[in-house]
């Protein structure tokens, strides 16, 4: 395969040095494509960085410097050229196709093939057979002509789960202010999807929700459901990919409606290197429901999200600060409770892929968390107590998948929870076991 992309990029050079004759190539121009010839690509990409300092600004220059870097395995430097060669009409379609290799190089299948689709309307007969073929050549199932198929708008997952949960209770603390805990086993349901309204994944509008549900075999009053939709805008800005969007959600507890959320999508993600960055400011305004009014206010969440292949692993790494202003619960009978907190997590997971389709991961996240104002409270020890409010909660998980066809995974899941707060009524411990399937469609 490394073969045939390496024959791709150097034909595909020679074509870009000689399509453009109205573009002025000094000596130094000559001398790289000459060098890229012969194999000399640390060569080439001298004269060509000699030559662009020379103030030759052409589209033809910027992808014989992408293409020369990537030869050199430099792929987030060429991905740079390619990317601002996509806002040329003459060259979009060609950085698309390049795009898509170094997506490959880099170990991103899927990003890879969104490049290739889009490609399928191109005015250029060659590239939509060369996007085809890359596509034939990243499905898992035989080969196929290459003729690239009308793209489906539709993207989807559906993941069924059974589990046993030792502490349920603790789940709902937060709304329920009960102390009391119990062990039961549940199932859980979970489906998302999205349709493309308009455009790709790279520029467009898509329309988008997940509905999801955990049902206990006892303990029906923790019977959780929550329903989401979003629209979200698509598109690129300097370098970065841009996500911008609004979302409704509504959230049952135990059959009784508890809050609905709107809010807003800002998300930003560009290639660093190897690594990938990703932004993200998502601000909420909740509302109660009936006894649950306590619970509106404002809800803004800041995410940095750092994604590196060390290897054989890949490294997630998350930092989250949420700050909320809340209505707040006050009782003339039993104190104050604040539900307003500011709470910064920390989380890191590591990836391994195995052989034979399977996977490990190991993460684990440390959040803190301090509410606003004083709480007043009776706690677990009949004592009233009256200071703020402060959380710190530590959570670790392992997960084994295996991957028995392209879209159909099973996955075995342990979670255990270490939450220490300076009211003990807080205070808990937890753990979570749980099998299940996912199928992409």
């Amino acid at each position: 395969m490394d073969v045939k992309i390496g024959i791709i990029c150097s034909a595909l050079l020679l074509a870009a040095a000689t399509a453009s004759p109205a573009v002025l190539a000094g000596d130094s121009f000559a001398l790289g494509t000459r060098a890229f010839k012969q194999g000399d690509y640390t060569g080439a990409l001298a004269q060509f960085e000699r030559e662009q300092r020379a103030g030759n600004e052409s589209a033809n220059l910027k992808y014989n410097l992408g293409v020369t870097l990537y030869k050199l395995q430099r792929y987030a430097a060429a991905a740079e050229y390619f990317r601002q060669l996509r806002a040329d009409p003459q060259w979009h379609d060609l950085a698309e196709f390049q795009l898509g290799l170094v997506a490959e190089k880099r170990g991103r299948p899927e990003r890879a093939a969104a490049h290739y689709r889009a490609l399928s309307g191109s005015s250029s007969a060659r590239l939509r057979q060369l996007g085809a073929a890359r596509l034939a050549a990243l499905a898992p199932a035989a080969p196929q002509p290459p003729v690239v198929p009308e793209p489906s708008p539709w993207l989807g997952v559906a993941s069924l789960a059974l589990g046993n949960d030792n502490n349920a209770y603790a789940l709902q603390n937060d709304l329920l202010q009960d102390s009391s805990v119990g062990q039961d086993s549940f199932s859980e349901l979970f489906v998302w999807g999205q349709y493309q309204l308009q455009g790709d994944a790279v520029d467009g509008w898509r329309l988008h929700g997940f509905g999801y549900g955990r049902r206990y075999t006892d303990l029906s009053d923790l019977d959780l459901d929550s329903y989401r939709l979003g629209l979200s805008r698509d598109l690129q800005w300097d370098g970065w990919q841009v996500e911008l969007g609004g979302a409704g959600e509504l959230v049952s507890l135990g059959g009784q409606r508890v809050s609905s959320e709107i809010g807003g999508v800002g998300r930003l993600r560009r290639d660093i290197g190897d690594a990938e960055l990703t932004l993200a400011y998502l601000p909420s305004h909740f509302s109660g429901s009936g006894s649950y009014d306590y619970l509106d206010g404002w809800r803004h969440r800041f995410d940095a999200k750092w994604e590196q292949p060390l290897g054989l692993f890949k490294l997630d790494a998350l930092y989250r600060l949420e700050l909320n202003d809340r209505a707040d619960l006050e009782s003339g009978t039993s104190g104050r409770y604040s539900y307003s907190p500011t709470r910064q997590t920390l989380g890191v997971a590591l990836e391994w892929p195995l052989l034979g389709g399977w996977s490990l991961t190991a993460g684990a996240d440390y959040r803190h968390s301090r509410y606003a104002g004083i709480n007043s409270l009776i706690d677990s020890d009949g004592v009233q107590k009256q200071h703020q409010r402060q959380a710190q909660r530590w959570r670790g998980w392992l997960q084994a998948e295996l991957r028995l066809l392209p879209r159909l995974a099973l996955a075995g899941k342990l979670t255990w929870t270490d939450n220490a707060e300076n009211f003990d009524i807080y205070t808990y411990d937890k753990g979570e076991a749980s099998l299940s399937a996912r199928y992409s469609f």
